[in-house]
């Protein structure tokens, strides 16, 4: 139906036109700030084209795969993406690709080398993200036509290098190409706030911003490479040359532990490996355990009983003691390891979110950055954050995940819910409430997360495409009133509706969405959600407390945006002093696409949701998966050292 190299080369396409639409509009730049603003328009909705051009199969391809799969007798255990530039496969592929960057070691020649490679794909977890991209970047290009004169090729130049930057962190299945286009948003980040930010704090905003991103980061560093290296590709011990995946029992049901090989930077193959070395050490935990208890009751058995015997039982219990003993060390050395690199991991992920208490870099960055740098900042780059827990935190580290993931993570999400929300109550510049409300609901993603359940991560899913929509469609809206007064102080203005009737009704509608009112998106990511946090499972772990706040954070999201609204928008007409003596316009035809885009697109959303549920979850379903073995190899450890 689809030519798979086509779609192939157009995943390339998505990932690198915005560097060469960096270096057009750079150029055009110099014939001044029009010319500038010309082609990046263009150059975004070319994006935006080839974007859906590569959404609509590759969402025919997804929900297929979810048909196919419930028909299957294994179902997959580790993501597959597809259309993966450089795959030997010439149908849907074999989720693989043969481009090496570089070699990091050569082992024998009968496996493959260690090497990071360029492993680029699509999945239901990232093709949504790459059109929310693309979308974002647009609406980010309309916003900055009245703003942005100075410079002006520099600036598209710079956000093009950020979008490609953050859609190769979304597109990578390498855990090291991840993280280099995860770094890579910092450098255009950094020159975005700095040149271009509106206020008089924006150098020293800039630094704040990129110092402690960084910092996050390099903890995130030191988890990948530990995870890198504490968890091997699983060989064979019969047969050096062949790879075992997931296997540890024979055609004869005897089991065979498999031996340490070659690592890898694959995704999808460290989650094999990660789940193999963690069945490994709990199965031979318990087989340890077992021989321990018949070890005992024989020598139990066999006091009164004829001396031989006895030190026959007594030998045997203390090799099986001492066995018991190795072994229980390994596999505590394992799970203390894998504890320290859960936290290391997930250090530069929460930063990017922002979670509180991380997130004290956003009050200087939101109120000096411009206002279309904010709305691609709340809009995608946290989402690289989100992405970090759900693609490589919980896969990699599955048995810390549920161990500690609820209940601290989720404890600062709940946290962050309630003080986020009171903060944005009490904020009186508009940037800021939007940026406070942004960590709210981002507060409310995590924890759903984090209960590890379909429901949680398909909402998580859900929401940081929702979310995406509602939280950058509000900064772009806020950028009206900061392009035309030059000032976002919530205190100067009120009665904006009869002055602005046609700009009022796209606030509202943004509004509503944020709030999750029925029929639009936010509602059923917020539902799904919250749901799982009333799961017998959750209660049974956490109790109710967290579901009461993030129900709670809901109530307190209309409250401080119902507010916002009688304020700014009804009562007496109150403005702030003109910049220009030509009185401000209401809507202007590029305002309408900025604005207009994404509020169909949050109807849409929610009263069709099913298709983008539908494709995310053959990807949830993994992760349910390795979750659910997590949670029932942990409980047997528990059961049997009882």
């Amino acid at each position: 139906m689809f030519n798979i190299e086509t779609i192939r080369l157009l995943v390339l396409a998505v990932l690198f036109a915005p560097v060469a639409f960096a270096a057009l509009v750079a150029i055009a730049g110099l014939s001044g700030y029009r010319v500038a603003r010309r082609v990046a328009s263009l150059g975004a909705l070319l994006h935006l084209g080839m974007t859906v051009a590569l959404a609509v199969p590759s969402v025919f391809v997804l929900m297929d795969r979810v048909g196919l799969e419930t028909k299957a007798i294994k179902a997959p255990r580790e993501f597959q993406p597809i259309f993966v530039p450089g795959d030997p496969s010439l149908d849907s592929g074999s989720y693989e690709t043969t481009w090496n960057l570089f070699t990091v070691a050569n082992g024998p020649s009968e496996l493959p080398p260690s090497a990071i490679q360029f492993f680029v794909g699509i999945d239901g977890l990232n093709i949504w993200l790459v059109v929310l991209a693309s979308v974002m970047t647009y609406i980010a290009v309309l916003v900055s036509h009245g703003s942005i004169r100075e410079r002006a090729g520099g600036y598209y130049a710079w956000l093009f290098l950020l979008q490609s930057a953050i859609i190769g962190a979304f597109l990578s299945f390498d855990i090291v190409l991840f993280y280099i286009f995860f770094e890579l948003t910092l450098i255009p980040a950094f020159f975005l706030i700095g040149c271009w930010g509106t206020g008089g704090g924006r150098r020293d905003a800039a630094r704040k911003f990129f110092l402690y991103t960084l910092l996050g980061s390099l903890f995130t560093l030191v988890g990948i490479f530990g995870i890198v290296l504490t968890n091997p590709t699983p060989v064979s011990p019969n047969s050096p040359s062949k790879h075992q995946y997931m296997i540890l029992a024979n055609s004869k049901g005897q089991i065979l532990f498999p031996k340490a090989g070659p690592v890898t930077f694959s995704i999808s193959k460290l989650m094999q490996n990660v789940s193999t070395w963690n069945r490994t050490h709990a199965e031979k935990l318990n087989r340890a355990t077992l021989l321990r208890i018949e070890a005992t009751t024989a020598f139990e058995k066999a006091n009164g009983k004829d001396p031989k015997i006895v030190q026959q039982a007594e030998a045997e219990l203390k090799r099986a003691d001492v066995e018991f003993q190795t072994v229980k060390t390994d596999r505590d050395d394992y799970k203390s390891l894998q504890y320290w690199l859960f936290f290391a991991l997930i250090a530069g992920f929460v930063v990017k979110v922002p979670l509180v208490p991380f997130h004290t870099w956003l009050p200087a960055t939101y109120s000096e950055a411009p206002v279309a740098v904010t709305l691609l900042f709340t809009g995608i780059l946290a989402k690289l954050g989100t992405l970090g827990l759900i693609r490589i935190v919980i896969p990699l580290c599955p048995d810390m995940a549920v161990q500690q993931g609820l209940p601290v993570f989720g404890f600062l999400g709940a946290l962050g819910i309630v003080y986020a929300a009171f903060c944005a109550y009490a904020q009186r510049d508009l940037k800021m409430l939007a940026a406070y409300s942004s960590v709210s609901h981002l507060g409310l993603l995590v924890l759903g997360t984090f209960t590890l359940t379909a429901e949680g991560l398909t909402g998580a899913a859900l929401h940081m495409v929702n979310h995406g929509l509602t939280a950058g469609a509000m900064f772009a809206l806020i950028g009206f009133l900061a392009e035309r007064y030059r000032t976002t102080d919530m205190n100067q203005y009120s009665g904006l509706i009869g002055r602005f009737p046609k700009y009022a009704f796209w606030m509202f509608v943004i509004c509503l969405a944020s709030v999750g009112l029925p029929g639009l998106n936010n509602f059923i990511s917020e539902m799904l959600l919250i749901s799982a946090l009333f799961t017998p499972e959750t209660t049974q772990a956490v109790g109710y407390g967290f579901g009461v706040a993030a129900a709670s954070g809901i109530f307190l999201s209309a409250w401080y945006t119902m507010t916002m609204l009688r304020k700014v928008f009804f009562g007496p007409l109150l403005l702030p002093p003109q910049p220009t003596a030509v009185p401000p316009r209401d809507m202007q035809p590029h305002e309408w696409v900025a604005f207009g885009l994404p509020a169909i697109l949050c109807l849409i959303l929610g009263v069709f949701p099913q298709p983008v549920i539908q494709s995310m979850r053959s990807d949830v379903n993994i992760i349910v998966r390795q979750t659910d073995e997590a949670r029932a190899r942990l409980e047997t450890e528990k059961s049997l050292s009882r």
